[in-house]
């Protein structure tokens, strides 16, 4: 449930491209004296920041004095067009030519820029999150930007080949090149939290648990321990993510968020 009273809310608009972003962003009246940056990702922005489970990580960042954004992602709330909403737009964009998770990176990067320009974010201090098709984007764009000191996703899709939507176009390489296996190399190194049911059988908990092996793997390569890298397998049911998962989610962000003071 949204609580207002608790920061102030404005939303402003940024340019990727050709694509113009409208953002939400919410500010605690009551700053940190070295305030982060969450951003957040559902499907939405207004479900991203305030709808449930999805608002838990956003509410523990204002709780803390941190700032919050969210933006709409391709094919969902605002953004939807003639391919279709949700996860079906995501596949009908992509199998048309038009790369909505590519896009989506470069949007985030895009706000980032505006973000630091207003003096609402520094680099080091930026933290991602998101929940099963929004944690994918959010560790897409935790690889792709230096900037992020830490991503979370639950229950994150990982692998697009596993959702239903994308049944027809399994065997396409450019689809299996989405995984975020791929990007184990990027992430190797990062601070990333995962935690998904043991039985998820939405995203495919094997996959997410292969994502982990991977980043894990990339980094000792890079002779490093993978000690920033924290995976929880857990006993929820179905395509959930309990609440506690979401605040052990929270604080791992926090804890690399308000070790980077200014």
């Amino acid at each position: 449930m949204e609580n207002s009273a608790r920061y102030g809310k404005e939303e402003f608009v940024v340019v990727s491209g050709a694509r113009k972003i409208t953002v939400r962003l919410h500010t605690p009246l009551a700053l940190a004296s070295s305030p982060g940056l969450l951003m957040t990702f559902a499907t939405d922005r207004a479900t991203a920041l305030t709808g449930e489970p999805y608002g838990l990580t956003a509410r523990a960042f204002v709780a803390r004095g941190h700032r919050v954004l969210s933006f709409d992602l391709p094919h969902h709330g605002e953004r939807i067009d003639a391919f279709g909403e949700g996860i079906t737009g995501f596949r009908n964009a992509f199998v048309a030519g038009s790369d909505p998770f590519a896009a989506f990176v470069e949007d985030g990067r895009a706000v980032i820029d505006a973000a630091v320009a207003r003096g609402v974010a520094a680099e080091g201090r930026i933290a991602v999150c998101g929940t099963s098709r929004g944690g994918y984007m959010a560790l897409r764009l935790l690889a792709a930007d230096t900037r992020i000191s830490a991503g979370a996703g639950f229950a994150p899709v990982t692998d697009w080949r596993d959702l239903r939507e994308f049944s027809a176009d399994r065997d396409r390489e450019d689809v299996a090149r989405l995984a975020l296996s791929h990007h184990a190399d990027a992430l190797a190194g990062t601070a990333v939290y995962m935690a998904i049911g043991n039985r998820d059988e939405r995203v495919n908990t094997t996959r997410c648990c292969r994502l982990f092996v991977d980043i894990m793997d990339a980094s000792r390569r890079k002779g490093q321990d993978g000690g920033d890298t924290a995976f929880f397998c857990t006993t929820d049911e179905g395509h959930t993510c309990s609440d506690a998962w979401y605040a052990r989610g929270s604080e791992f962000l926090l804890g690399y968020v308000e070790a980077n003071t200014a």
